[in-house]
């Protein structure tokens, strides 16, 4: 895909609208280049992805040049004919206007011409928006990895759920017109109603870690374009992306089993509203024998009913999380090379050219080398050391 659908119309609307003013640049050789220079920076607010901008100067038929040393791109254009040039710096984006003009006037001028490239942003975005589920969805795109943003958020509350906060007992005693009262609470138990809940949060923290990291585990290793559709995977449930990723892998089924029990047992009810999956509502069982109603869940996942608002035992937060140090484990046998990449926080691309790039690597033993290449570029792009 050399451009999106719409962009000659995209073009034409912005020059009757927001960039009529802008035209192309001025010759080497004009001696408007040797007016004062005046710049402003462009606020983060203002330009929040700063490719935008030039995207649309593009659509009018302007030429952005670069990378250079400090650089990423810049693009010259003439507004209300004065020399101007918008660039993508180490430090920020920039807007130099050259003009004889007082600099009162040229400082209004700069603003105007800020103000015109943000009036493109709705045209832009409904442009790439549109275009977008397709895009996706052959794999055109690179996945922002976010593996240890997710994996701090489930270390978090792990650590909270396996060493709570210490509470003391409490209690206390008065008196009231009908007598003295006492009333007693129980650190011990606090804790580990605390300890509970926060094993329930590294639940759903590990579980859309996993989710993530299958996702960008799928150019490493038999993702197809024409098969895969990059949007409905995405937006696939844990089980489905399991399967897909590591369904033909030693031990997948196993692993499968035992998260689907622990998120069956623990995260659903809490997960939805405090309600079984599966069925319309937690049940207070009037029991015969019993008397007094019983809190029952029921689940389609388990034969017989188990009680849902009983904290989890201190066995039961170890068994949890001892199955999920296994399952990390596992997955560093099985998926290396895409554990290695989701490791190192390099980004993740699904097109061809690294797909293939990738795939050789792979069959001639040089993936480390690889992998150095890419965290090598990325510092270089990062400093704009190009």
């Amino acid at each position: 895909m050399t451009g999106l659908p719409g962009e000659s119309e995209a073009g034409a609307k912005l020059k009757r609208t927001a960039l009529r003013d802008f035209e192309a640049p001025l010759e080497r050789n004009d001696p408007r280049w040797r007016t004062p220079t005046y710049k402003l920076t462009v606020s983060p607010t203002d330009a929040p992805v700063p490719v935008l901008l030039r995207y649309a100067l593009t659509l009018i038929g302007l030429t952005p040049g670069g990378p250079d040393e400090k650089v990423a791109w810049w693009v010259g254009f003439t507004y209300k004919g004065e020399p101007c040039t918008l660039a993508h710096e180490k430090f920020g984006v920039r807007l130099y206007l050259r003009t004889d003009r007082p600099e009162v006037e040229a400082r209004q001028s700069l603003s105007q011409v800020i103000k015109k490239l943000q009036g493109t942003s709705k045209t832009v975005e409904r442009l790439i928006l549109d275009a977008a589920p397709d895009i996706l969805g052959i794999g055109d795109a690179t996945v922002l990895n976010q593996h240890y943003s997710l994996r701090r958020a489930y270390d978090y509350f792990r650590v909270r759920a396996e060493s709570p906060d210490h509470i003391e007992d409490e209690m206390k005693t008065g008196e009231s017109p009908t007598g003295k009262w006492t009333s007693f609470k129980s650190g011990e138990m606090e804790m580990q109603l605390n300890s509970f809940h926060d094993m329930i949060a590294a639940i759903s923290a590990f579980l859309s870690l996993l989710e993530h990291d299958l996702v960008l585990a799928l150019p490493f290793g038999d993702f197809d374009p024409e098969v895969d559709n990059v949007t409905n995977l995405i937006g696939a449930r844990w089980g489905d992306k399991w399967d897909r990723v590591l369904g033909h892998a030693d031990g997948g089924g196993t692993f499968r089993r035992q998260l689907t029990e622990v998120v069956e047992r623990w995260r659903n009810p809490y997960s939805h509203g405090g309600f079984e999956k599966g069925h319309g509502a937690t049940i207070w069982l009037h029991t015969p024998g019993v008397g007094a109603a019983v809190p029952v869940g029921l689940t389609r996942v388990r034969e017989s009913p188990h009680f849902s608002f009983i904290a989890a035992r201190e066995s039961d937060i170890a068994e949890v999380f001892a199955l999920f140090d296994q399952i990390d484990a596992w997955l560093s046998t099985v998926l290396p090379e895409a554990m290695e990449w989701i490791e190192s926080g390099l980004d993740v691309r699904y097109d061809n050219e690294f797909r293939s790039e990738l795939a050789i690597a792979k069959a001639d033993g040089n993936f480390t080398r690889f992998l150095e290449y890419h965290v090598h570029r990325q510092d270089m792009i990062n400093n704009m050391d190009y």
